[in-house]
């Protein structure tokens, strides 16, 4: 007796065009993949997909480094294994990050305008800072985590825009290094 061939999901097909494009860039040496992860939370039943990088160019000891994630709900999956939604409402989430070090709160203005530069009025931009408390008085620095947030579920018809997504990304990362 066949079996019925196995259908990718959007979430899958995503994950590997992301996968893709970001070790095409780390194999031509634009890039160093530095942390990659595959999860599926099994008390909620999602994918969460993460791979980070750094500018191979960058110099110094404390480089920013770029994350990007891919997300997908129960919902969506279960949504488009078991037809009970129109696909074109299912998808999955990408966003993207990056972490730095900033010396000063001015340094946040900077890294909006830069990413907004780059990235035009769209996606939405947040920076979250934290330190770490030192009683002996020494200068802080901030880990500045920027996040940007797209606002809206991708799927395959979006591939062409994930690749572009990518570059912008390695754009950003450059520029956020003092490369550009």
């Amino acid at each position: 007796m066949a079996e019925a061939m196995f259908d990718p999901t959007i979430y899958e097909n995503m994950k590997v065009a992301l996968e893709g494009a970001v070790y095409d860039l780390d194999l031509a040496g634009a890039i160093l993949v530095t942390a990659r992860k595959d999860r599926v939370d099994l008390a909620t039943m999602s994918r969460e997909y993460r791979i980070e990088f750094q500018d191979r160019e960058a110099r110094g000891g404390e480089k920013p480094a770029a994350r990007m994630t891919l997300l997908a709900s129960a919902s969506d999956l279960a949504g488009e294994v078991l037809e009970l939604a129109p696909i074109e409402r299912l998808g999955c989430l990408l966003r993207v990050s990056f972490a730095l070090y900033v010396d000063s709160l001015a340094e946040c203005e900077e890294i909006a305008d830069m990413l907004v530069d780059v990235w035009g009025g769209r996606p939405e931009i947040r920076q979250s800072l934290s330190f770490v408390y030192d009683p002996e008085g020494a200068p802080i620095r901030y880990e500045n985590t920027v996040t940007l947030d797209f606002g809206r579920k991708i799927n395959e018809d979006n591939v062409e825009d994930l690749v572009s997504i990518v570059d912008h990304t390695v754009l950003s990362l450059r520029r956020l290094s003092g490369q550009e």
